[in-house]
């Protein structure tokens, strides 16, 4: 009975595919309206969200997230004990001392607060926005430029990197953002759109990423974790080995693009500042597998930098090391 039934089976699957087919495609164009109507509504009540919170006083601004932050990180308590190991392994502390319980605290309010001053954001015009942005190292980027290879910008998660693009327009730049290819990422990163900032999904970025350095423009990677799939090597990171993607450093190798470590966090006043760190180059007398070691260690090492520099603001809420 088995033997006589698979191939009823096969032949059943193959007549089915056709139908089956068919049907995706007339469904196909259903399911992108309905996307791009649902995008469009919940997009209109951002914008409402944004204005509302750009109309509180700024000590008022925060409350909201404060207050859905402090229950939140009970909740998150496997996050939190992440986030310890990680900042007494970073800091050299000890994984119960108050200093990494306050630290990882800090890091989940900080976070609610970075998502406040991007909804709020969302709304004001770049010259609003730019009174409230200082840089340090901007000469570095103009370095970069001067290669004519276009830059790559790699940057933590750290701080807010949807603040950082504003500089795109402040700064008349031309930046392409690898973003993720679900709804919620869509919505998030569609008030970026524009003004000199283009959106390429992870899944289809690679050529679109070739193209702009190309045009001597400049690539945004969040290059400290690597997804699923993704070739790692272990570089130095704070005394002990971590596992660091290695797109960026490959990307940079053929490209011949100088990679710069990017930093944008919040200040005590509310305000945000900018740091871009001296340019990295692959080296043309090396191997093009010593240039990503090479170029991969000095990423981890302008991260390690700057999480030092801002260790609330860090948010390692996944294992760093094995």
């Amino acid at each position: 009975m088995h033997t006589t039934g698979t191939p009823h089976a096969g032949v059943h699957d193959a007549l089915d595919q056709p139908v089956n087919e068919t049907s995706r495609r007339q469904s196909a164009p259903v399911q992108l309206a309905v996307r791009r109507a649902s995008l469009a509504a919940a997009a209109r009540l951002m914008n409402g969200v944004s204005w509302g919170l750009r109309l509180l006083p700024g000590p008022l601004r925060y409350l909201p997230a404060d207050c859905v932050t402090l229950p939140v990180s009970y909740l998150l308590a496997g996050k939190l004990r992440i986030a310890r190991r990680n900042y007494a392994t970073a800091l050299g502390l000890d994984v119960a001392a108050p200093a990494t319980h306050r630290l990882a605290r800090q890091s989940i309010r900080n976070y609610g607060r970075m998502a406040i001053d991007f909804l709020a954001a969302r709304t004001a015009t770049s010259a609003e926005l730019a009174k409230r942005m200082a840089t340090i190292g901007i000469e570095h980027y103009t370095d970069a430029l001067g290669d004519n290879r276009g830059v790559i910008l790699a940057l933590p998660h750290l701080g807010s990197w949807d603040i950082a693009a504003v500089l795109a327009d402040v700064y008349a730049a031309k930046l392409t953002i690898v973003t993720e290819s679900d709804w919620a990422t869509e919505l998030v990163a569609g008030a970026r759109v524009g003004h000199g900032v283009t959106l390429v999904p992870r899944d289809h970025s690679l050529r679109a990423l070739f193209r702009a350095l190309a045009r001597k423009e400049a690539v945004v990677l969040l290059a400290d974790i690597a997804n699923a799939g993704v070739q790692t090597i272990d570089v130095p990171f704070f005394g002990k080995p971590a596992p660091f993607p290695v797109g960026p450093a490959r990307l940079a190798v053929r490209t011949r693009a100088p990679i710069v470590v990017v930093a944008c966090v919040r200040r005590p006043d509310r305000t945000y500042l900018m740091e871009a760190q001296p340019p990295v180059r692959a080296d043309p007398t090396h191997s093009e597998d010593e240039n990503v070691a090479a170029l991969t260690a000095a990423m981890a090492a302008g991260f390690a930098r700057s999480i030092v520099a801002h260790p609330e603001h860090w948010y390692p809420y996944h294992p760093v090391w094995s």
